[in-house]
């Protein structure tokens, strides 16, 4: 998963990092992560040290906020709390929108579970039927139990918690009228 493009806008009075060093692609990010540290920052631009790989615009690293978080300070992931439709809730991370731009294919939800990640938003790639059964398979659960999925922000931000419904793994299938598809 690529983050869509960006203009960071890099305040370090508005927070700070903590466990500077950690560095991770967010497709890695685990519940233990997201329990430790609810928001992720992503580092665009960031030099790597002499011989370190695996820095690209994948790679995250901890942030912690003094007060609510703003989007418009730089890119952010944040823990969310998923409620599936038979009324279990998992944990997950999205990414909080940019001037009220609230589409699921801004927000990107993801459901973390302990064996793996499970995107809801698949951009243009439009998930097999091998994919879909692999996402159930860490899902635990098959479709009738698993969508609509609600979705909200676990992280104080400013303008308040992001929130969205989705009805199944959605596909982009038009850039100009963003126009998706729901595959179950």
């Amino acid at each position: 998963m690529k983050p869509p493009s960006v203009t960071a806008c890099l305040k370090p009075a508005c927070g700070g990092s903590q466990g500077a060093r950690v560095r991770k692609q967010v497709y890695e990010l685990t519940l233990d992560d997201l329990n430790q540290f609810p928001v992720w920052e992503f580092r665009l631009g960031e030099e790597g040290a002499a011989g370190e790989a695996g820095r690209d615009e994948c790679t995250v690293r901890p942030y912690t906020a003094s007060g609510p978080l703003d989007p418009a300070d730089r890119m952010f992931v944040v823990r969310a709390v998923f409620t599936l439709a038979d009324g279990s809730r998992m944990q997950g991370y999205c990414t909080p929108p940019l001037r009220g731009d609230d589409s699921l294919g801004t927000l990107q939800p993801i459901i973390v579970t302990d064996r793996g990640q499970v995107r809801l938003w698949c951009g243009t790639a439009a998930p097999d039927s091998k994919r879909l059964a692999h996402n159930y398979e860490l899902l635990g659960k098959d479709a009738g139990h698993v969508f609509p999925v609600r979705f909200e922000s676990d992280v104080k931000l400013v303008g308040g918690p992001v929130r969205g419904n989705v009805p199944g793994f959605l596909v982009l299938e038009d850039f100009q009228t963003r126009k998706t598809r729901t595959v179950v």
